[in-house]
């Protein structure tokens, strides 16, 4: 076969597609697979320039420069691109073959071979490289390749952030024994085992940074195969120590929550969807009384509500269904519709953020703070002695009450007389039984919705709408009956009543409450005197009839007083006030109980500290009666010694008033010559020793000398 038939076969079978063209590039013919490749028939494209044919390629210009040397002589390889007859784009590897024929150019064959698919798979692999480099190296996962002895190659930089080491420092070394710890080394080891082994391998577990701190990881190990042959493999690695501590924190929560749940103070109940009980605690069943099975699937507002209260619970729990939160106190009601008291909250439970699927009833009983807020109230508008109203709560009702629909309104106002003595003489708490018993025969004797008040410490009034003033002084009268037919602790009762109405709204209330303020001082200071005497009388025949031995010892040293204020060359109107000082100077130990004045001595501390209190109270009696006031001081200080060592003042030397130097010679003389309680009876030699002795410390050496020479 001739040259000429060898390429003429070549021509047509090659695989390439191939075209000859003249001197001037005009195509001459094409093969078939030029026909396959680019779409164009033989007979179209025959006499067309082959450059015009690709004419709308980019690289013309380089066309144009590869033609150049095909017509000088030189063969040409280039790569570029093509399109057919219907656009679509080719990469080719062009080969141009000039024809020469007696050293002058002819034409040329150019050959296209179509790398479209390989040029393809280059780039995809170069695609994939950038994208697998892009993310080795900006993973959020740290990332090791190692080779198939299990060495390090490269690691990515969240590798090094996690793990602390350079790959200056490890490449080349095993990966297992730079993060696991001594435990685990031998697992972790075998895991690398398993990657290379062909293996993919997924995994928690913790790893060790450089400084031996530890992370939980997710992971990963895949094996690189090339040919069916394992020659390495990639350790990803995915920080979850949040995602760790997230579900055990989720994990405590839950554990929290069912312990918060079963053993919270607060009664507790979940509903469904449909506001249907699915769980109650013990603390519900306690404060309700019901079991959960029960009431499990009912209604809660069905269940704690009554009849009067369900239209106001149900719209709460719809309220809650609505997303709301509800915290309020309201009343919910126990098995026996006993009422409780509770501080209810109201929580949805939403899913998706929005969508209400159930909710949580909480209820804590606050029935305790509530009793002692309305205790509170009732101490806010009461007085907390007598129970009934106070000051507040009057002044408050009596601005209420000045309309013209309550007039006339009366007003009546009380006071107590003798409180101070009483309390002086008996103790404050008699004279708070003594205030409780006349409040109670104040309400007994009122009309049942009476405004009866306590406006102070001995001052009551009471306020009456539509009452005339004739009722209200029989009111007065029924109160005066009732107290003169009272005797307590043997003290008669005694109050100075004042009364008036208001019969106008042009009067100012206030007009009214002084004109029967007034009204009452005016009768207190007519009848207060004499019921003090009165008292002051009861005080001492009290004393005297408890004890007989004071009743004597008053006697004798008012008669001492007399003999030394004889002898001292007293006026009559002084001596007849030092005797009086005598008789009375130990009126103060009606307040002492009986207890500790029979009590065989020694005395203790705490019975000294209630005796020593006994000069002072007599004062306090004494100074309430304008008669006795004078005697007062005398009292006091009858107690004091003349060195300043006595009570209750400490007084020194004459700073003591006369007549207390006299009462004190006077009382312990008795107390010498006659037995009393602690002290024993001396012989008159021991007495006279025993006043001698006490010259200038106990007793005022002048005085005594004195006495001493009356009783010799």
């Amino acid at each position: 076969m001739s040259s000429s038939n060898n390429f003429e076969l070549l021509f047509r079978s090659s695989m390439d597609a191939i075209v000859k063209v003249d001197a001037h590039f005009n195509i001459l013919e094409i093969n078939r697979k030029f026909e396959e490749l680019f779409r164009y028939k033989n007979e179209h494209v025959v006499h067309k320039n082959i450059d015009e044919l690709f004419h709308d390629i980019n690289d013309s210009e380089k066309i144009k420069l590869n033609s150049l040397k095909l017509l000088h002589g030189e063969r040409i390889f280039d790569e570029g691109q093509r399109k057919d007859s219907d656009g679509n784009l080719y990469d080719v590897v062009m080969t141009g073959i000039p024809i020469i024929q007696d050293g002058i150019i002819k034409g040329a064959f150019i050959i296209y071979k179509d790398v479209t698919k390989e040029k393809q798979a280059v780039d995809a692999l170069n695609r994939q490289k950038m994208i697998f480099e892009s993310l080795f190296s900006n993973s959020s996962d740290a990332i090791i390749r190692i080779d198939k002895d299990q060495r390090i190659i490269e690691f990515n930089e969240n590798y090094e952030r996690f793990f602390g080491y350079s790959l200056d420092e490890v490449k080349g070394k095993l990966p297992d024994p730079l993060i696991s710890s001594r435990e685990q080394l031998s697992e972790n080891t075998e895991i690398t085992h398993r990657l290379l082994n062909g293996e993919k391998v997924v995994r928690e577990g913790l790893r060790y940074s450089k400084d031996g701190t530890a992370r939980a990881f997710l992971i990963q190990g895949v094996p690189i195969i090339l040919d069916t042959e394992v020659i390495g493999g990639y350790g990803i690695y995915t920080d979850i120590s949040e995602q760790k501590n997230a579900n055990k924190k989720l994990s405590t929560q839950k554990n929290i929550f069912e312990a918060l749940f079963k053993n919270s103070s607060d009664a507790i109940v979940r509903l469904d969807s449909n506001q249907n009980i699915i769980e109650t605690n013990d603390v519900f069943t306690d404060l309700f009384g019901y079991y959960l099975s029960e009431i499990k699937g009912k209604k809660i507002d069905e269940i704690i509500s009554t009849t009067e209260t369900l239209r106001e619970t149900t719209d709460l729990t719809a309220r809650m269904y609505n997303g709301e939160k509800i915290v309020l106190e309201s009343v919910r009601f126990g098995k026996n519709n006993q009422p409780v008291d509770v501080l209810i909250k109201g929580i949805p439970i939403l899913e998706g953020g929005d969508q209400v699927i159930g909710g949580y009833g909480i209820y804590t009983d606050i029935s305790d703070r509530k009793k002692a807020e309305r205790e509170i109230m009732f101490i806010s508008y009461h007085d907390q002695l007598t129970g009934l109203y106070n000051r507040r709560f009057f002044e408050e009702e009596l601005r209420r009450l000045d309309r013209s629909r309550n007039i006339p309104i009366a007003l009546i106002m009380a006071d107590v007389n003798g409180l101070k003595l009483t309390n002086d003489a008996f103790g404050h708490s008699v004279g708070d039984l003594l205030l409780e018993r006349i409040a109670a025969i104040i309400i007994e004797n009122c009309r049942k919705d009476e405004i009866i008040a306590r406006l102070g410490g001995d001052e009551f009034v009471i306020l009456l709408p539509h009452t005339e003033l004739r009722t209200a002084e029989e009111i007065v009268h029924r109160i005066k009956v009732a107290c003169e037919n009272e005797i307590f602790n043997g003290i008669a009762f005694s109050l100075s009543f004042g009364c008036d109405t208001k019969t106008s709204l042009d009067e100012p209330i206030a007009e009214l409450f002084k004109r029967v303020e007034n009204h009452m001082y005016r009768n207190k200071l007519i009848e207060s005197p004499s019921f003090r005497s009165r008292m002051f009388d009861t005080i001492i025949k009290t004393l005297h009839d408890q004890n007989d031995s004071e009743r004597s010892h008053s006697q004798n040293v008012s008669m001492y007083c007399e003999q030394l204020g004889l002898a001292l060359n007293l006026s009559q109107h002084e001596l007849d006030d030092l005797k009086s000082a005598g008789w009375l100077h130990d009126i103060g130990k009606i307040a002492i109980p009986q207890a500790i004045l029979n009590k065989e001595y020694p005395y203790c501390a705490s019975d000294w500290v209630e005796i020593k209190k006994h000069p002072e109270i007599g004062y306090r009696i004494l100074s309430a009666l304008n008669e006795m006031s004078e005697l007062a001081t005398v009292v006091l200080a009858h107690h004091e010694r003349y060195d300043g060592t006595g009570y209750p003042k400490g007084l020194i030397g004459e700073d003591i008033p006369l007549f207390s130097r006299i009462i004190c010679i006077a009382d312990a003389y008795d107390a010498m010559t006659h037995p009393r309680g602690y002290l024993p009876q001396l012989t008159k030699k021991q007495i006279l020793e025993e006043l001698s002795n006490n010259s200038g410390t106990q007793f005022d050496p002048d005085l005594i000398r004195v006495f001493i020479n009356l009783i010799v």
